[in-house]
Order: C-alpha cells, then structure tokens, then sequence
C-alpha cells in the first residue's frame, strides 16, 4: 500500500465514521458520544459538527489537544471495510457553525493534526500528513457515501419532489426515493411506486473536484434544498 493509497483510506474512514471517541487533555478518561459527524475540507483538515454542549466544542474552546478514533462506516455492516479504524491526535479549534437547515445549529470543531495512524486488524499504519491533506482525496469514497445517506436521512421528501419532477410522475405515487450511489460524475437514483421499485443513472454536465461543486450539481439536477 503507497502513502498515496493509505491517506486515501485513511480520509474515507474520516469522512465515513460508525463512531467517535473522544480524549481530551489525557489522561481525562476518554468520552463516548454519539452525535458527531465529520467532514474534511480541501485541506485534509478533519472538521467535526457537535452539539454547542458536547465536549468536544468545550474542548475545543480551551484549546485542548485531543486524540479522537474512529470505526469505520464504510461499506455495508458486513464488510470489510467496517473493521478499519483510525487514531488522530492535534489541538482542538472551533472553526463556526454547521448546517441549520437540518435542526439545531451545531459547532463546526477542527483537529489542528500532528499524528494520523490508520488501523487494519493488527496493523498499524502512520499516515503522511502532506498526503491526508492532498486535494486529490477530498471526493473520497467515505465522503460521497456519507454525501448520499445524508440526502436519504435528512432529505427523502425533497428527493421524491425532484425525482417526480424529472421523470415526470405524479408525487403522490411516489412511496419513497433515496440516492443509491454519489461520484464525482453524477449519482444514481432509486425510487418506489406502484409499479415497483426503479434505479436511473444521472449524470452531471461535468465532473465536479470539490464538496462545493458537488453540493451544486446535486442542488441543481435534484432539490434546492439539499444541504
């Protein structure tokens, strides 16, 4: 595996978490706290959206160091890709205020990394830091799966709106719609009527390179209220 191919994997587990645990200022005991999802900007630096009272935005206000591991979501329950993990050790910094749109508004709480060690099994992989914040690696496969189940979560009124628009069927018949896939060329589509159950390829007019060029394409072909 090149240094290249291991900061991939690496971004994607960030991008794509089953779960966080946070240590702050050891040898605090170590917190378990649902709730946090993760982004990472162009730069590779990891971003956390958490709640305004979590400890992860108080750690972050007094400038604490941090080490945070992550289980992977990648993939189906039963893949392998479900048993990476990864280590991550910086200095907390608030960074603002998430997305609204979606309930609460939520901190916006970056890792300022020093150390990023991915795990596989037994093994134990240091991360090259220039390589985890590669431009290359910001549409990674964690990040555009993460991309999809949060329009299916959050958003699965305003998919089975656009999907009724863009083919041409009545709302009313639609019994639910969701995106199956997201990459950098387009997304595939699923819906459920009385006919059954339907899949369609859209594709975008170009590639897009950024999560911003993205969340355009996908505002733009699917609802105006995807976040």
């Amino acid at each position: 595996m090149t240094p290249a191919e291991a900061a991939l994997i690496a971004r994607s587990v960030l991008s794509c978490p089953s779960s966080i645990t946070l240590r702050v200022d050891e040898p605090t005991p170590s917190l378990d706290e649902a709730g946090y999802e993760v982004t990472t900007d162009v730069h590779g630096v990891p971003v956390f959206t958490a709640a305004q009272d979590s400890a992860l935005h108080v750690g972050a206000q007094a400038g604490a160091e941090g080490v945070v591991e992550v289980a992977s979501g990648l993939g189906a329950p039963s893949s392998r890709e479900r048993g990476l993990g990864l280590v991550m050790r910086g200095r907390l910094a608030r960074r603002g205020t998430g997305c609204e749109c979606c309930g609460s508004p939520r901190a916006l709480v970056a890792v300022d990394l020093t150390e990023v060690t991915l795990l596989r099994g037994s093994l134990a992989v240091e991360i090259d830091l220039d390589e985890f914040r590669d431009r290359r690696h910001v549409l990674n496969p964690g990040y555009l799966q993460r991309t999809a189940e949060h329009a299916n979560e959050a958003h699965e009124l305003e998919l089975r709106t656009a999907l009724a628009s863009t083919f041409g069927l009545p709302l009313r018949t639609l019994l639910a719609a969701s995106l199956r896939t997201v990459d950098p060329l387009g997304v595939e589509v699923a819906w459920l009527d009385e006919a059954g159950a339907h899949t369609q390829r859209l594709d975008f007019p170009r590639p897009v390179s950024s999560p911003q060029e993205l969340g355009t394409a996908l505002r733009s072909h699917l609802h105006a209220g995807l976040c």
